[in-house]
């Protein structure tokens, strides 16, 4: 099995993105980790702010409910280790939950902070404004 570090290599060319990207990755849960790793929909990429990306974004496999594709701007690499930790753990949260609530009727948003938090990533208050 690949390490967390190699595993999110794969992704992300950055070496700051990868290694917050890769910080958090080391906190999920094993079997969160594993599943991750295990499932070929599964992917990261980076938004670069102002410019088209190179990667091509593909509808799950049939039989997959949810994407399983993670989203991150590029400008997480400027932002404060805690907020840049947040928004990343909050991500793989929805990816890990599939972009749903954890039980009918639950808000994914609500749902991915408190897995986040879950996995020792609050979130910050106040939150930055993004520009």
């Amino acid at each position: 099995m690949k390490s967390p570090e190699e595993f999110v290599a794969a992704f992300v060319q950055d070496d700051g993105l990868r290694e917050r990207i890769a910080r958090v990755f080391r906190q999920l849960p094993e079997s969160v980790q594993r599943e991750f790793m295990d499932d070929p929909a599964f992917g990261i990429n980076i938004a670069e702010r102002g410019r088209w990306t190179t990667r091509v974004f593909l509808k799950p496999p049939e039989g997959r409910n949810g994407s399983r594709l993670i989203v991150l701007d590029s400008s997480l690499r400027h932002r404060s280790l805690a907020f840049a930790h947040y928004v990343i753990a909050h991500e793989f949260a929805h990816a890990a939950l599939r972009n749903r609530g954890r039980h009918p009727g639950e808000d994914p948003e609500h749902a991915a902070d408190s897995l986040a938090l879950a996995w020792g990533f609050p979130r910050p208050a106040p939150l930055p404004i993004l520009s």
